[in-house]
């Protein structure tokens, strides 16, 4: 696939997915031996199921979450991206009960892709600004 195939598939990965919970479409994006390595507050995990599950517990938890992509780079089978992250903590997570209050942070991904599908992800979100928001641990300076 060329790298603009492989942009757009990222593209309806936050835009379907991660941005309107859609996980139906998971199966047509995400391979079934999907390898998830994330950073320690979201961990990693290997498998379409499990993401597809994570998906749904975060729109619980986070319903309105919204990820706008600030840049995008691909070169051969693997997309990069860049972006911010918007929500409402509406339920428990990471121990804290939902607050109603707004929830903002960065984030990176490197993607790699084969056969038309997401194989791989990296990833890392600014963990301390979400911990520092839920009011685990106070703002540095």
């Amino acid at each position: 696939m060329s790298t603009e195939e492989n942009k757009a598939i990222v593209r309806r990965f936050y835009e379907e997915i991660m941005n309107h919970g859609n996980v139906e479409i998971l199966d047509e994006l995400i391979a079934p031996d999907f390898e998830d390595h994330g950073e320690a507050l979201f961990g990693s995990f290997k498998g379409r199921e499990i993401l597809k599950q994570g998906i749904v517990a975060t729109h619980g938890i986070l319903p309105d979450l919204h990820v706008s992509l600030e840049d995008m780079v691909a070169e051969g089978d693997y997309v990069g991206v860049r972006g911010t992250m918007r929500c409402t903590h509406q339920g428990e997570w990471l121990s804290v009960a939902g607050t109603g209050n707004e929830l903002t942070w960065k984030g990176i991904a490197m993607f790699r892709l084969a056969g038309g599908q997401i194989v791989q992800r990296w990833f890392n979100s600014d963990g301390l600004t979400i911990v520092q928001q839920l009011g685990l641990v106070l703002p540095i300076g």
